[in-house]
């Protein structure tokens, strides 16, 4: 931990989907510059953070071996990252949940410095050029909301978002937010 004041975030690094888009393969465990793209996204983010949660849904031995604690959410649904969130929310340490996909390899060194600072909105979201990104800082709190949605089929993350109390931070550096989607 190099800064004591990021001791107060936990995160979740979202890593349970489907992988439809990556022809059924586990998107974390894909090689980016050598690496599973997950080992990128831990190597950003343990600087920022106290503790690291994991919401996977397979490979879950690979996913326990980077020594972060590895979380199921209900996999025979497939409701979406809600349900990882929602799984993941109980167990994390601290209020604020630092909250990313695994397939965003370059993070912002300093995310948590940017979003956290959010007055009264329970979410703070990263935005590049007006669209909204999947790396926020949620308060634990808000799983009653999620839940919600979730009873109500209502698995757009986004929209669940604009449904909160939230803030958006830009970012002007769209590689930073670049995912397995964008062709990293």
């Amino acid at each position: 931990m190099s800064d004591p004041a990021h001791n107060t975030y936990s995160a979740i690094i979202l890593a349970g989907g489907e992988g439809r888009r990556a022809g059924g393969a586990d998107k974390g465990l894909l090689l980016h510059r050598g690496a599973p793209l997950i080992e990128h996204v831990i190597a950003t983010i343990a600087p920022q953070v106290d503790d690291i949660i994991i919401s996977a849904n397979r490979n879950i031995e690979r996913y326990r071996s980077y020594g972060h604690e590895v979380i199921r959410d209900n996999a025979d649904i497939h409701q979406g990252p809600l349900s990882g969130m929602l799984a993941c929310l109980p167990v994390c340490r601290h209020e604020r949940v630092l909250v990313v996909p695994c397939d965003m390899p370059n993070l912002p060194d300093d995310l948590v410095d940017r979003l956290g600072p959010v007055n009264s909105a329970d979410i703070s979201i990263a935005q590049v050029d007006s669209q909204l990104q999947l790396a926020m800082i949620v308060h634990r709190n808000l799983a009653p909301s999620i839940e919600a949605a979730l009873d109500n089929d209502e698995l757009s993350l986004m929209r669940w978002v604009k449904s909160c109390n939230y803030h958006s931070v830009t970012f002007d550096e769209r590689s930073r937010f670049s995912n397995l989607n964008e062709g990293i």
